[in-house]
């Protein structure tokens, strides 16, 4: 069964270590989340698509990227007590303090100019990327 659902080049490119769990999970967060609203950016014309990568170990590496965890780095929140430890949205590890500050310096200059500093959605599918290396 070590190809059955046809995953095999999904996990070797873009999570070689990640279980038929996993990839059932990213497939499927894709169909429920990021298929339709890269449909809606595209019908729009006008918006501005991000993807936050940068990967929380609370839970034990359990939550990874999931819905929400950007919100400490949206908001440069990341020092609040409330927020740390295992069950803290960026887990027991020292979140990437420079990740936070170029969040929240992009959404504020979004409130301000309507401008995040990345060009419009299109068909060419241009999602503006944050992780822990800063971003591409």
């Amino acid at each position: 069964m070590d190809d059955a659902v046809g995953t095999r080049p999904l996990r070797t490119a873009r999570h070689p270590a990640a279980g038929y769990g996993e990839v059932r999970s990213s497939i499927l967060g894709d169909a429920l989340f990021g298929a339709g609203s890269r449909r809606l950016a595209e019908a729009h014309g006008r918006a501005h698509v991000y993807e936050f990568a940068w990967r929380s170990l609370a839970v034990d590496g359990r939550l990874g990227a999931a819905h929400t965890v950007e919100l400490p780095f949206v908001f440069d929140r990341l020092g609040l007590p409330a927020l740390r430890g295992q069950r803290g949205l960026p887990g027991p590890a020292e979140p990437p303090a420079a990740l936070a500050e170029e969040m929240h310096a992009t959404w504020v200059a979004f409130a301000r100019t309507g401008d995040p500093g990345w060009p419009p959605f299109s068909r060419e599918r241009r999602i503006r990327r944050f992780d822990s290396g800063g971003g591409s």
